[in-house]
């Protein structure tokens, strides 16, 4: 009797198993297409991230940008003016806007520059003198 009662099990736990499979492969599939358009860099005791957050987006687009150290005081550093976006023929684009959240140690700034022509195949994201750090370029190709 107890042998049925396993078996009876099996189906259920394997249908469970299945379920929770389908959800780790469902969560990898959306937080996939996030990571390919982050893109960090380290120096001077300041990591910066940067998230493109609308590349398919037909107007201006959209960079979010933090900053994180346990060392420094990242309040001095106006992004919106160290940034400029330059695409594959060289033509630079300055931020219209800043949108700043966060202070000291750790900042989250959201850059807008103004819409772009079709057919771009990269950009680039350049932010200068953070933390010693003369350049850092951030690159996405379409």
């Amino acid at each position: 009797m107890a042998h049925n009662i396993r078996a009876s099990k099996t189906p259920m736990v394997l249908l469970g198993e299945l379920f929770l499979l389908l959800l780790l492969m469902v969560g990898e599939g959306s937080a996939a297409s996030a990571p390919g358009q982050t893109r960090t860099h380290s120096g001077g005791g300041v990591t910066v991230k940067v998230t493109y957050l609308n590349p398919q987006a037909a107007d201006g687009a959209r960079f979010e940008v933090v900053l994180d150290t346990h060392s420094a005081n990242l309040d001095a550093y106006d992004l919106k003016a160290l940034s400029i976006l330059r695409d594959e023929a060289g033509k630079g684009y300055e931020a219209t806007q800043a949108e700043d959240k966060g202070s000291g140690h750790h900042r989250q700034i959201t850059l807008v520059f103004p819409k772009l022509p079709s057919g771009i195949k990269r950009l680039d994201l350049l932010i200068r003198d953070i933390a010693g750090v003369k350049e850092r370029v951030f690159r996405w190709e379409f």
